[in-house]
């Protein structure tokens, strides 16, 4: 869909130049992540890119995570700034204490357990330095598992997942991996991420910087996402609603966006959808529930309508279980990756 005028002028909208050498904010959220706050603050640390500060927003850790940041706070004096909440703020909240902390030209996203790998910083300074207009940059993650420290799979290895607007972001369930992202503080939507979402507020969080400029992916691998099965990513289900629900507050907060309600509603099927495959081989029953709120959204859809009737058999015909576990993983990949 074209963007009306009023979209094309946010979206061309002029910012302020970068210095010479823009100071780049690392904005960190933690919550008793001290078997893991050690290693990701190295991996920001060893970055070849001179102008860091690193802002680490702990949420009212009961373990050692606050006398590890005071360590690294001594040790590195105006580089390293703890931000120790007195109470626990949740996700959204210690989110936004960090990002409210950031003083930089330009600010990271990072989780107190993930890792950034060498020259993502100076790329993706240098990606906003090509590209005056981009609010948002992100770039492929290998995502992990946490124990054996395996590759689990790399994000955005196919061209139809790339992220290019606020309307992939939409239809696309976000940008996998959140410790990709570096943003323009100027796009950054009024209040920051939206208290109404505790637990997975980056979505709408990212969707609202998108819809005041350009979207750029450096295509390189600069990033790792540590699964370890404790996450919001691990809760896809139980967070289900919430995530939708993020949805809704992007149609209610930008009226002025006129193709947001059919896009979002878009983005309900699809994210549905996601879950539903997830349920295949987990729960028969849930997995058809979902898959008939997909053809509700969607019904001229015919996926949606094949993976109707396949979630059906899948819960009642016998012997097509073992046939699921079998097929779900290349099925999702086609879907996703082929289908775009």
């Amino acid at each position: 869909m074209a963007p009306n005028f009023l979209e094309e002028s946010l979206v061309t909208s002029t910012f302020k130049q970068l210095p010479t050498e823009p100071l780049v904010s690392v904005m960190v959220i933690t919550y008793n992540q001290a078997h893991f706050i050690r290693e990701t603050l190295d991996s920001v640390l060893s970055q070849d890119y001179p102008r860091l500060e690193i802002v680490v927003a702990d949420d009212a850790s009961t373990d050692d995570t606050p006398r590890i940041l005071e360590e690294y706070a001594a040790r590195y004096p105006g580089r390293v700034k703890p931000i120790l909440n007195a109470t626990n703020l949740g996700i959204t909240g210690n989110s936004n204490v960090a990002l409210f902390g950031c003083a930089g030209d330009l600010v990271a996203v990072m989780g107190g357990d993930d890792l950034f790998l060498p020259g993502k910083v100076s790329k993706q300074v240098e990606a906003f330095r090509s590209n005056p207009e981009a609010v948002l940059c992100y770039h492929p993650v290998d995502i992990f598992e946490s124990k054996s420290n395996q590759t689990i799979f790399v994000t955005d290895q196919h061209a139809r997942e790339d992220i290019r607007s606020y309307r992939d972001i939409i239809l696309k369930g976000g940008i996998a991996g959140a410790s990709s992202v570096m943003i323009r503080p100027e796009a950054i939507p009024p209040g920051g991420f939206d208290e109404r979402l505790p637990w997975v507020s980056d979505w709408q969080f990212y969707i609202e910087v998108a819809l005041r400029g350009k979207v750029v992916k450096v295509n390189e691998v600069l990033g790792r996402y540590r699964k370890h099965g404790f996450g919001a990513s691990d809760r896809t289900l139980e967070l289900l609603d919430e995530s939708l629900y993020a949805l809704d507050l992007v149609v209610e907060k930008n009226p002025e966006f006129s193709d947001l309600p059919a896009l979002c509603k878009q983005g309900k099927a699809r994210y549905i959808a996601g879950e539903a495959f997830r349920q295949l081989t987990k729960d028969p029953q849930i997995a058809a529930q979902l898959a008939k709120r997909c053809v509700d959204l969607a019904p001229e859809s015919s996926r949606y309508r094949i993976l109707r009737a396949f979630s059906i058999a899948n819960r009642w015909m016998p012997g097509v279980s073992w046939l699921t576990c079998k097929m779900v993983p290349y099925a999702k990949y086609a879907l996703k990756r082929r289908l775009g």
